[in-house]
């Protein structure tokens, strides 16, 4: 990734006068034509909870391969997900460590984008209980692909993304509100591919009813976001996101009259394969 340097700007600028100006490029979702791409994603997550007077951590991590394809619309791209590969894990120190693959997910997520990547959600797949707490069909339509701002941009030009929904999923009701500001940084080419680089920072905000292994518990939490997206605006395809997320919540559970304080730091990264 490089800064757009003061002299190639001129360098544009100067070209521009002489043989006309070239346009921004918009950033929307889009499809000239349908197509499927494969998407590679890793993530990490750490929560720490105070339980009288001492610390315990959950960890939860994994890595899961997404085929993904996109149908036009007159309002902007169709979406179907599904889990080619999946490798996850939860460890907690009160018990056996849950690990699952991609059988304990069937069928396809399906949901729609309009051009600046608001969600509507179509269908969701079957998820097994061991795996609800790994993968979150309202989440991925609502998260996976950053919101864009459906116009022309430039160097340092910024635009805000809120996005607030509320569901049930196969672990219970998740309601989150995210609000991210994203902010043209410069340019990159990867495998001979120009991009341009947004980068992110914000907050998420989200509640959870949840059923874990027979027990109800509830979570609530605040974070504080960053990150990077790597943009194909030819294509209207993300490339690369990258994302941090750290705050502080609190636990429900059935074995404590009050809840328990926590700490979550995650980090999460997709990237698009290389077409061969």
């Amino acid at each position: 990734m490089h800064k757009l340097s003061a002299s190639l700007l001129l360098a544009m600028s100067v070209a521009g006068c002489a043989t006309g100006s070239v346009a921004p490029p918009t950033l929307s979702y889009s499809a000239p034509v349908a197509r499927e791409v494969t998407y590679d994603y890793s993530s990490t997550t750490t929560l720490g909870i105070s339980l009288m007077g001492q610390s315990m951590q959950l960890r939860q991590e994994g890595s899961a391969t997404y085929s993904v394809g996109f149908t036009p619309t007159a309002a902007g791209v169709d979406v179907r997900l599904s889990v080619v590969e999946l490798s996850a894990s939860i460890s907690n120190p009160l018990g056996a460590p849950i690990t699952v693959d991609e059988g304990a997910i069937e069928g396809s997520l399906e949901f729609s984008l309009d051009r600046v990547g608001n969600a509507i959600l179509r269908t969701t797949p079957v998820v097994a209980e061991e795996a609800s707490q790994m993968f979150s069909g309202i989440a991925l339509a609502n998260g996976f692909f950053p919101g864009l701002p459906g116009r022309a941009v430039g160097l340092g030009d910024q635009w805000v993304d809120t996005v607030s929904y509320e569901g049930e999923t196969d672990m219970g009701m998740r309601s989150e509100t995210s609000i991210l500001t994203y902010t043209v940084t410069g340019d990159t080419v990867v495998s001979g591919r120009p991009l341009l680089v947004f980068e992110m920072s914000g907050s998420v905000s989200s509640e959870f009813d949840m059923s874990v292994q027979g027990m109800s518990v509830g979570q609530a939490s605040e974070l504080e976001v960053e990150g990077r997206v790597l943009w194909d605006h030819r294509t209207s395809e993300m490339v690369e996101s990258r994302r941090t997320a750290v705050g502080e919540g609190s636990l429900r559970i059935p074995l404590t009259p009050a809840p328990l304080p926590i700490r979550i730091e995650s980090t999460e990264h997709a990237r698009l394969k290389e077409r061969p």
